[in-house]
This record gives C-alpha cells, sequence and structure tokens, in this order.
C-alpha cells in the first residue's frame, strides 16, 4: 500500500515537471513592425517658404534662397541667363523633378522650362528660379537687388520689376504684365475715366509687396471717383493695357504720346513736338466716350 501511494506520488511530480518545461518552452509572440510608411505621410517639400530680413521667401527644401531675374520674360519657357556671360556661374538654376510643396504655396504655381543647353529649370508664377553663388547657408540673401537685376523670389509679390533693353527696369504685376503711367493724370487723380478704362484697366496691388529698391511709401491706393480702387507709384495711377496679351508685352509704350511703362524712376519721357507737314492720324477717343480723351 505504501509502494503504491509512493508511486503515484512520483508520477504526479514527474508530471507537474513535464508540464512546467513544456510551458517554458512556448515561443515569445513578437509583433513585426509594418515594412511602409503610413498612408498619411508625406514627402518631404522640395520648395519651402521661410522668414528672412526681406519678408517671406522661398527657398529649396534645405533652405537655400531662391531668386528671379528681372531680364527674364515670364511664362516664355526660356532663361536669359547662361554661362557666356558668367551668368550661369554665379547664379545656378533652381531644379527639381517634382514640386511639392504645403500651404500657402500651390503646386500649381510651378512649372519646368527646357533651357537652351537642355537642362530642365524649375519656374514659379512662370518666373525662372535660381540661387545666388554667395550665399553660403539658409537665410542668406545677398543676391538681392545684385546689378539692380536680381531680387529675392517671394510668394506674395504684388509688384515686380520687368526689364527691357531698350526701356530699363519698368514695374510689373506679379504675374509680369507691363504696368504704365498716363501723362495727363495729376498726383493723386486719375484722368482715364469711361471708356478709358475698358482700354487700360486701373491696377489695384492691394497691400503693395515688392521688391526692396522700392520704397513702400512711394506707393499708395486711392479710392477713384467712380468707387475703384487703383495703386499709384510716387503719386503716379498706375494701369495696365488691354493690348497686351502676355508678360513682356510693352504695346502701350509711348501710345498717342501719353502711355509710357511705369519706369522705376517714376518719370516719363518728356513729349516733343516734330513739325511735319504729313498729316498725322491721332488715336483718341470720341466726346460720347466719357472721358479720358487721347487714350
Amino acid at each position: 500500500m505504501k509502494t503504491k501511494t509512493l508511486f503515484i506520488l512520483m508520477l504526479g511530480v514527474i508530471s507537474a515537471l513535464l508540464i512546467a518545461g513544456c510551458t517554458q518552452q512556448q515561443p515569445v509572440q513578437t509583433t513585426t513592425p509594418p515594412t511602409t510608411l503610413p498612408a498619411t505621410q508625406k514627402p518631404a517639400d522640395t520648395v519651402m517658404t521661410a522668414s528672412s530680413s526681406l519678408g517671406t521667401i522661398l527657398t529649396d527644401a534645405k533652405g537655400m534662397t531662391l531668386y528671379y531675374f528681372i531680364t527674364d520674360i515670364p511664362s516664355s519657357g526660356a532663361s536669359t541667363c547662361y554661362a557666356a556671360a558668367n551668368c550661369s556661374k554665379f547664379w545656378p538654376i533652381f531644379s527639381v523633378d517634382n514640386v511639392v510643396v504645403s500651404p500657402p504655396l500651390n503646386a500649381a504655381a510651378f512649372a519646368s522650362i527646357t533651357r537652351t543647353d537642355g537642362t530642365k529649370q524649375t519656374t514659379y508664377n512662370g518666373w525662372p528660379l535660381y540661387y545666388f553663388l554667395k550665399d553660403t547657408k539658409p537665410g542668406d540673401v545677398t543676391g538681392e537687388n545684385v546689378l539692380k537685376t536680381w531680387y529675392v523670389a517671394k510668394p506674395d509679390y504684388t509688384v515686380m520689376i520687368g526689364s527691357t533693353p531698350a526701356l530699363g527696369a519698368f514695374l510689373t504685376d506679379s504675374s509680369g504684365k507691363t504696368l504704365y503711367f498716363f501723362t495727363k493724370d495729376t498726383s493723386g487723380t486719375s484722368a482715364c475715366t469711361g471708356a478709358c478704362l475698358s482700354l487700360w484697366p486701373a491696377f489695384d496691388g492691394g497691400s503693395v509687396v515688392a521688391p526692396s529698391v522700392l520704397k513702400p511709401s512711394d506707393f499708395s491706393t486711392v479710392t477713384r471717383a467712380d468707387g475703384v480702387k487703383q495703386t499709384s507709384f510716387m503719386g503716379r495711377s498706375l494701369y495696365t493695357y488691354s493690348g497686351d496679351a502676355k508678360p513682356g508685352d510693352v504695346n502701350g509704350q509711348g501710345f498717342n504720346n501719353l502711355w509710357y511703362v511705369a519706369n522705376i524712376s517714376g518719370k516719363v519721357p518728356a513729349v516733343t513736338i516734330v513739325p511735319t507737314t504729313a498729316p498725322i492720324t491721332v488715336r483718341t477717343s470720341s466726346p460720347a466716350s466719357g472721358g479720358g480723351g487721347g487714350y
């Protein structure tokens, strides 16, 4: 009887040890991390905005400042900066294969052009973008106003500067469309009324953001007698011209010896009357057009 009891006890101990050993040999359950990024994660921005001493500017992904060149014609698909004049040495082009941006930037405002040397260059609102060789770290804006033709690229320009060899530097809107002066205007007032405004729309730049070479104090906004708001520069009202089909057009220059591109000096050419015996055809408004004669 004692032998049988002892055998049962030993069998129980052996069973317990076997169960414990099996339990300890069970594999530990682990969670394998996902091999792909979450669907909500976005790639890094390739163009960004940054605060600077010149206000909000455009930069690349590393924070290096981007610039525009006033001799370029926006949306023309071309650049005027090449190696022949060492331009591209000091102003390397900015190019990314895929523009990724965050608000307030809009990817639709960016595009790409193919330069004459076959390289690609990224544009913003039609303007080709560049770096400046002497900018060595993020936040540098040493290219501003270099040669009076280079300015930082900004996302909020309302007035920019364009240039041609014949006319020099003049004001444009943010898309590069030429702005004009009307010589019949007096300081703070506009003589272009009625039908004149359909040909020469009043320009309203709102809260003006312009390159640093232009003084903020030189701009003002007035409410015209017809209720239309209009921006002026150095006391001269600013207009666009309906005859300009695209950025870079200056078809209104010298119109009737009364309309001239808005030179950044604020000056207009003196009108010179040249005696002639030949008949002269002058484009003017009809008496019933509602003012603004000579437009």
